[in-house]
């Protein structure tokens, strides 16, 4: 009988462990204001999202810092693997399963203050060279449409790289870019906002064998936040 109750605990003990849920690695890449770590600790608009999304979705989670193409290809090979904030197009919405939007943004080309063209359409930027966040969704925009794009690895790079005629253009969000323009101080020499070329949705991109439970959970979750204006709150602080 002993013997008996033994193995019974035992059996217990495993499926306890075994029943456990593994938590979620959410990735993401230094992208002020959207998401950066400040002394050890994760900061920023998409952040305050996501933590609130995870903790009213009642899932465990662990944030990670990664460049943003290789967060990116993890999501893609590794189970109970995320990144954000990731901007949603047809060439990867098959690779993923999908939690969105998360930020609704809008994408603008920026110039130094002295420059000299005039652009009406995105189409007049063809000749030009243009920066842009390496493995963001503006770099395969433009590329896929057979613009002429460097990237970077951060923004800062970007805005160094426009300020010293390294490009002509600088392809981004206009709040990230409205961040670095106030970051800069030097009003003189911020770079200017010349065109708005697209509205994008910035989501949740998980492992496609995410458990569709939890999926589903977390876009009920989404859907309530914004329904009830939290979302909008989060995000004004950066408009």
């Amino acid at each position: 009988m002993k013997t008996v109750l033994n193995i019974s605990l035992l059996g217990s003990l495993l499926f306890s462990v075994t029943s456990y849920a593994a938590p979620y690695t959410l990735a993401y890449a230094t992208n002020p204001p959207f998401s950066m770590t400040e002394n050890g600790q994760p900061k920023g608009v998409a952040i305050n999202i996501i933590k609130l999304l995870f903790d009213k979705s009642k899932l465990p989670y662990q944030f990670l810092e990664v460049p943003l193409t290789r967060a990116m290809i993890s999501a893609k090979t590794s189970n109970n693997y995320c990144v954000f904030p990731v901007q949603r197009a047809q060439s990867i919405e098959a690779d993923y399963q999908w939690v969105s939007p998360i930020l609704v943004t809008r994408s603008g080309l920026f110039a130094r203050q002295d420059f000299k063209g005039q652009l009406i359409t995105l189409a007049d930027a063809k000749k030009m060279t243009i920066g842009v966040l390496r493995g963001s969704g503006d770099a395969d925009y433009l590329r896929n449409f057979g613009f002429m794009v460097e990237e970077a690895n951060t923004q800062e790079q970007n805005i160094e790289k426009l300020l010293a005629k390294r490009f002509d253009l600088w392809a981004t969000d206009v709040l990230s870019a409205n961040f670095f323009i106030q970051k800069h101080g030097n009003q003189d020499k911020a770079s200017k906002e010349i065109l708005t070329f697209r509205a994008t949705l910035s989501s949740l991109a998980c492992n496609i064998n995410m458990s569709k439970d939890d999926q589903a959970k977390l876009q009920e979750t989404l859907d309530s936040l914004i329904k009830e204006g939290t979302l909008q709150k989060l995000t004004a602080t950066t408009q």
